[in-house]
């Protein structure tokens, strides 16, 4: 592939983004945009995770603005792949429209397959039939993958439209702390290229990290771009449940008096070991460990809890099942292994979820930032240590069932207050919007 050695300057005529966004009031009266989400990870309550661009844009349309996702029609986080026909397919989601760009299977989330995978993408985007779509005043790039930012950059330029890229996993990296790439790896190398490029070349910088900011400039971004913007929670997670707890999940919790569940993807990242290693430490207390999802490290998960008669694995739920099933755990685990990548901060779907179910939470996690305390809704102890995972978990379990709905309610209260998706969209504004709106 031949980079140009000089970025594209689509927007010479505006001001760098200044402000870091921290809430603003919707319905503010502002021009209706067309705002175009490029993630090929993007998914939808139909497809699953991930879910940031569906519930943001959502929020977005309810503005009145015009949002279009385009995605691609393989990820391994998707309990069902999107039905294409062709290279592109345009279909309604929610109120949404999503573009459907045909991409390459891949087996594991860290392989050649998934590279190739994010190459495909970015090669078909330049054959994006962008005629069949609103012109864009506005386009947001998202990570992990990083290669769109060079057909938008040119989509931007022609339309002139405003370009935003958004962090939400530090690449390339984390293929270097988390995948073990030496930095004098080609790949890393190649993509690096693409990072420094898109923080250069865009108007505005979002990140989900709190503490992203200085290796986002040491990489070439300018102070002035930069929007810390978390993750947030569902309005759907925060009305009563509508469906009953899921027949699997209430046979799980019965078969224990207290039980600690665990709701998301069975992958490398999240730490479901130390859960498992916490088990083996509380065979036989009567405290039972549901983990609910499904992903690439099933099968070597399962074979680490081997006999073990208090791990259940249920399976996958339905998203509309998902705060039902949070209901009939009495604490919920989210986890990381120990990694520098996360001295940037972390913002995890699945604790704003924990929280809306009023559920307390046990993090094992050392980060930059932490949910947890800062909600006083749970324990926080260090990460691959399941001796101390166990002994939080018995400190859960010996406190009175009134001060586990206490800690509960404090996660809830802080969710409703600092991770809607109504207000993080809100504070989405301003780095869509451009100073000259």
């Amino acid at each position: 592939m031949t980079m140009p050695a000089q970025p594209i300057h689509h927007h010479a005529h505006r001001r760098p983004q200044t402000t870091i966004a921290t809430g603003t009031p919707a319905g503010r009266g502002v021009r209706p945009m067309a705002i175009w989400f490029v993630n090929q990870y993007a998914g939808s309550p139909i497809h699953g995770m991930e879910f940031r661009h569906y519930e943001i844009g959502r929020e977005l349309a309810a503005l009145g603005h015009t949002v279009v996702i385009i995605s691609g029609s393989y990820s391994h986080l998707f309990s069902h792949q999107p039905k294409t026909t062709g290279t592109y397919s345009i279909e309604d989601v929610g109120g949404l429209t999503y573009c459907w760009v045909k991409v390459p299977a891949y087996a594991r989330a860290i392989s050649a397959q998934r590279v190739l995978n994010m190459l495909a993408f970015m090669a078909r985007l330049y054959r994006l039939p962008v005629h069949r779509l609103p012109t864009p005043d506005v386009i947001v790039v998202s990570s992990p993958s990083l290669f769109p930012i060079l057909p938008t950059e040119r989509w931007a330029h022609r339309s002139r439209a405003r370009l935003v890229f958004e962090v939400r996993d530090v690449w390339p990296l984390t293929l270097q702390e988390l995948g073990g790439l030496s930095g004098r790896h080609p790949l890393v190398a190649f993509m690096g290229w693409f990072e420094s490029r898109a923080y250069h070349v865009a108007d505005a910088v979002v990140s989900v990290l709190p503490a992203a900011r200085s290796h986002l400039e040491v990489h070439g971004m300018a102070p002035s771009k930069l929007s810390i913007i978390p993750n947030g929670v569902s309005p759907d997670a925060l009305v009563e449940p509508s469906t009953p707890t899921p027949p699997q999940v209430r046979a799980a919790t019965d078969r224990h008096a207290f039980n600690i569940g665990f709701v998301g993807t069975l992958g490398s990242a999240n730490a479901i070991e130390a859960l498992i290693g916490a088990a083996q430490l509380l065979h036989g207390e009567d405290v039972g460990f549901v983990i609910v999802g499904q992903g690439s490290e099933e099968a070597h998960l399962r074979a680490r809890a081997g006999d073990l008669t208090n791990v259940t694995f249920v399976g996958p739920v339905a998203k509309g099942d998902v705060p039902a099933t949070l209901r009939a755990f009495d604490v919920c685990y989210v986890g990381y292994h120990q990694s520098p990548l996360y001295r940037f901060g972390i913002s995890p779907n699945k604790v704003f979820d924990y929280m809306a179910a009023s559920r307390p939470i046990i993090l094992a996690a050392a980060a930059a930032n932490d949910p947890i305390r800062d909600a006083g809704c749970g324990l926080t102890v260090e990460p691959d240590d399941p001796a101390a995972l166990a002994e939080a978990i018995r400190s859960l379990r010996e406190v009175t069932p009134s001060e586990r709905a206490r800690l509960g309610a404090k996660g809830r209260e802080y969710v409703e207050r600092v991770h809607t998706y109504a207000s993080l969209a809100a504070a989405y504004l301003p780095a869509l919007e451009g100073p000259d709106r």
